[in-house]
């Protein structure tokens, strides 16, 4: 958006008076040939010329050929020449000179032609400011008596031309002062309008949420720096704005036919991004209603909610390590001892076992919970994924007592992620573990395939977990990366749910669909390192 300068404006008034000056050029021009066709008209010519033909024809062909020449040089000359009021000074005093010797030659005022010096000191009034603007009447007033003593002395009029040569003059001086003022008032409001837009942009233009105004043919109107950012038009001063991407044009057009959509999800193929629009409709003076649309990056959005969840994580967590955790350990280490009693019969001894197995499965819990309000933010590093992949399952081989069969397919092998290493591996080991676990259960091979590389519309890196497991079934998954979910009665409900908050943490997104073996696939999609 064009920041606040006030020279922009004196640019664009500068511009306007400089079309006002052509105008005015052409409207010179053509009274010229109309005189002159007059005077050269035998049926016409009684109504200019009359009295001094020859001082007629001198002034009419000199005054048309200088208003030729500079209509023509107004078209190619500099516009703050041309808006410059000395340059319309010396035009008017040329005009006033030359239709008072041609309002002469024809029978002075009573031949009417005084009336064409109405245009020219209106736009004096419009181009010219102050005293020098109030002479310029004053000159036309003279020059106008003087050519009635003229005729006078010539016995061309009477005394009454003098009364009607001064009532022109005082509308010569009305007409001057009424277009100054409206000239003047024209610009405030001018300057008035300018400044108020201006702050609005430098307002809109201020914010980290994109604004975008689309006209009802699609077109935008007014788009600030985060939108242009978000959506990726380069930002074009003075050009106009490129068109907005198809994508979002799509989610302007469902929300077009569906007003009560509170926002659309849309992605920008340039980026890959996932941005969320929200619409509404600007009512105006036109009967095609604008459309404003706010944009925010999914991203940012998710981060702003994991702030505030995190905030009352923390508090909570406070609770849970004072009020939960200490009575729990007695709990677990009392169902241990009396475990060790050789007078338990069998059932007593089961429930000591059950109440140590959940004890051990809320203390995992109450410690994912506190991992989480402890978190460290992302310290993102450029990762080369073909070591990092094969360091990582040499780990998992090493650590895991049956050795899992694993499969790395990555394409291109160059490719590179911006991530925390550490945050990587920890959601990594989530993942491979619940895809080893579900494969063996179904097919009774602890085994999973990790796809990496580029997408191939995005270019954006990822990777992928592919398990041989039963999938998730369609109603469950909207549920899949809820806190606390779980279908196991041995999980804590937090390994997806804080594997997705390490990956927006890194700004990267997790998301779940079955794959072609039948079981589960999560992919990781990075954004460009």
């Amino acid at each position: 958006m064009r920041q606040f300068d006030q020279s922009f404006l004196e640019e664009q008034q500068n511009a306007q008076r400089a079309t006002i000056f052509r105008i005015y050029n052409y409207y010179r021009v053509l009274i010229s040939f109309l005189f002159l066709f007059l005077f050269l008209d035998p049926n016409l010519n009684d109504f200019v010329g009359k009295v001094d033909p020859g001082l007629f024809k001198i002034t009419i062909v000199s005054y048309l050929i200088i208003n030729v020449v500079l209509g023509i040089a107004t078209l190619f000359t500099n516009v703050n020449f041309l808006s410059k009021p000395m340059t319309a000074i010396f035009v008017i005093i040329g005009d006033i000179i030359a239709l008072t010797l041609l309002m002469s030659a024809s029978g002075g005022v009573s031949s009417g032609l005084g009336s064409f010096l109405f245009f020219t000191l209106a736009f004096a009034g419009g181009m010219v400011y102050g005293r020098v603007s109030t002479v310029l009447p004053a000159i036309a007033f003279i020059l106008t008596i003087y050519g009635e003593f003229y005729l006078f002395f010539l016995n061309e009029n009477d005394i009454q031309s003098f009364f009607q040569a001064g009532l022109l003059g005082i509308v010569y001086f009305v007409t001057n002062i009424l277009f100054q003022t409206l000239s003047r008032q024209l610009e405030k409001r001018q300057t008035e309008v300018f400044t108020l837009e201006q702050i609005n942009q430098l307002a809109i233009g201020g914010l980290r949420t994109g604004v975008v105004v689309l006209t009802n043919h699609s077109e935008p109107r007014l788009m600030n720096q985060s939108a242009e950012s978000f959506l990726s038009i380069p930002s074009q001063p003075g050009s106009g704005y490129k068109r907005v991407p198809d994508n979002l044009l799509r989610a302007v057009t469902r929300w077009r036919d569906d007003p009560s959509l509170g926002e659309v999800t849309f992605n920008v193929t340039a980026t890959g991004k996932e941005l969320v629009a929200t619409f509404s409709e600007l009512h105006t003076p036109s009967p095609e209603a604008d459309t404003l649309i706010f944009i925010e990056d999914s991203t940012e959005v998710q981060k702003q909610a994991q702030q505030l969840k995190l905030a009352s994580l923390g508090q909570l967590s406070v609770s849970i390590a004072h009020e939960i955790r200490n009575p729990l350990g007695a709990i677990s280490h009392a169902a241990q001892l009396l475990g060790e009693s050789k007078n338990l019969d069998k059932s007593d001894a089961r429930l000591c076992e059950i109440i140590q197995k959940h004890s051990v499965r809320m203390n995992g819990v109450i410690e994912n919970v506190l991992e989480l309000s402890r978190r460290k933010p992302a310290e993102p590093q450029i990762i080369a994924l073909a070591p990092w992949l094969s360091n990582f399952v040499t780990e998992l081989e090493t650590n895991w007592q049956e050795k899992p069969q694993i499969t790395v397919l990555l394409n291109p092998d160059d490719t590179v992620i911006s991530a925390d290493p550490l945050h990587l591996s920890q959601v990594m080991g989530n993942l491979c573990q619940n895809g080893v676990r579900y494969s063996k259960n179904k097919t009774s091979e602890p085994k999973l395939v990790i796809r990496g590389g580029r997408e191939p519309q995005t270019r954006l890196p990822f990777l992928e977990i592919i398990d041989y497991g039963h999938g998730v079934d369609e109603e469950l998954v909207s549920n899949l990366f809820e806190p606390f979910y779980t279908t196991e009665t041995t999980g804590t409900g937090l390994g997806l749910y804080l594997s997705r908050e390490l990956c927006a943490a890194n700004d990267a997104r997790l998301n779940y669909k079955r794959a072609d073996t039948g079981g589960s696939s999560f992919k990781i999609t990075f954004t460009e390192p």
